[in-house]
C-alpha cells in the first residue's frame, strides 16, 4: 500500500488565505496529500466547504483554527486539531474575535490615514472578502493603492509592531486558547515555535494542557527540526507538521508529514460528543 501524506496546516480565504476553502481542498487532491489540515485564524467559517468539497476529491479534512494568544508578553499561535467547530459558544466567541479584528483594522486605518496614506477601511474590506480581517489585509490595501512598494515594506514601515500605525490586539492567554480548544474536544498544538517559542515557556504551557507541537515547518529548517522533534520526544508531544499555506508565497503541500501523525492526533483528542463528520 502506498504511504499517504498531509498537510495539516493550511489557511483558506475565510482568515487571510487566497483560496477559497473548496479550492484548497480540490488542490491537496490534484497532489496526492490523503488529508489536509484547515486552520484558519480565528475562523472556522472554510470547514463546511471544506468537507463537502473533501468528499469528492477523497481528500479527508481535518477541523482545526489557529488561535493567537499570549504568554505573558509573548505572544503564542495554537493549533487547535479535530475540534467541533459547530460548537455554538466556540462560534460565538471566534465571532467575538473577528469583531475585534474589525476595530483594530479600523484604528489602523485612522492612523494610516493621519500618516498621509491614501487608504480607506473599505479597501482593506475589499483585499479580506469574506475572511477574518487580519493585518495581511491592511497590507496588501496599502500595496494595491500604491502607498508602499511591498506588504513587506508596509508591515516593516508602518503595521508590524511598534510601527507608527500598528495597534495591539486582543490578547487573549495561552491559558484560555488551551482550554478553548479542548473544551470542543480539539488537540492543543504550538504552531510554528521557532517564531518567539523558549523552551523555559514550555512546563506552564505544559502545565496547561499543550498536547503537541508542530515539528515541521515551511520556516523550519534541518537544525530547528531536529531541536524540535528532540523535544517533543523527551516531553512525549505530539508531532505535526504543515506548510502554512496562504496560498501565495508557501505552495499546500510545501510541507507533507506521514499520515500516521493524523491518526495519532485522532488517538489523543477527547470529544464530548463524536461528531458525525469524524471517520
Amino acid at each position: 500500500m502506498a504511504k499517504k501524506f498531509a498537510d495539516l496546516h493550511v489557511h483558506t480565504r475565510a482568515s487571510d488565505g487566497g483560496m477559497l476553502a473548496e479550492e484548497v481542498v480540490r488542490q491537496a487532491g490534484e497532489i496526492g496529500l490523503a488529508a489536509i489540515g484547515i486552520a484558519d485564524h480565528d475562523s472556522v467559517n472554510g470547514i463546511e466547504a471544506a468537507f463537502e468539497a473533501g468528499k469528492k476529491c477523497e481528500v479527508e479534512v481535518i477541523p482545526g483554527v489557529e488561535l493567537s494568544a499570549y504568554l505573558d508578553n509573548d505572544e503564542l499561535h495554537i493549533l487547535g486539531y479535530f475540534i467541533d467547530w459547530q460548537d455554538e459558544r466556540f462560534r460565538a466567541t471566534l465571532q467575538k474575535f473577528i469583531e475585534v479584528r474589525l476595530d483594530r483594522a479600523k484604528q489602523m486605518v485612522e492612523r494610516l490615514r493621519g500618516l498621509g496614506m491614501d487608504i480607506s477601511y473599505e479597501d482593506v474590506l475589499v483585499e479580506a472578502g469574506d475572511g477574518v480581517v487580519g493585518r495581511p489585509h491592511v497590507a496588501r490595501a496599502l500595496t494595491n493603492r500604491g502607498c508602499v512598494e511591498s506588504t513587506a515594506r508596509a508591515f516593516e514601515r508602518y503595521i508590524g509592531a511598534g510601527g507608527p500605525a500598528y495597534v495591539d490586539k486582543y490578547r487573549l492567554s495561552s491559558a484560555e486558547a488551551i482550554e478553548m480548544i479542548q473544551r470542543v474536544g480539539g488537540v492543543p498544538v504550538l504552531a510554528h515555535p521557532l517564531y518567539v517559542f523558549r523552551e523555559e515557556m514550555l512546563p506552564e504551557l505544559l502545565k496547561q494542557g499543550l498536547q503537541g507541537i508542530e515539528v515541521y515547518h515551511s520556516k523550519h529548517d534541518i537544525l530547528a527540526t531536529r531541536r524540535f522533534e528532540d523535544l517533543a520526544r523527551r516531553h512525549n508531544l505530539l508531532v505535526t507538521g504543515g506548510s502554512d499555506s496562504h496560498g501565495f508565497d508557501v505552495p499546500i503541500g510545501t510541507v507533507r508529514v506521514p499520515y500516521e501523525l493524523v491518526e495519532k492526533l485522532k488517538a489523543e483528542r477527547k470529544l464530548y460528543e463524536r461528531p458525525r463528520y469524524f471517520r
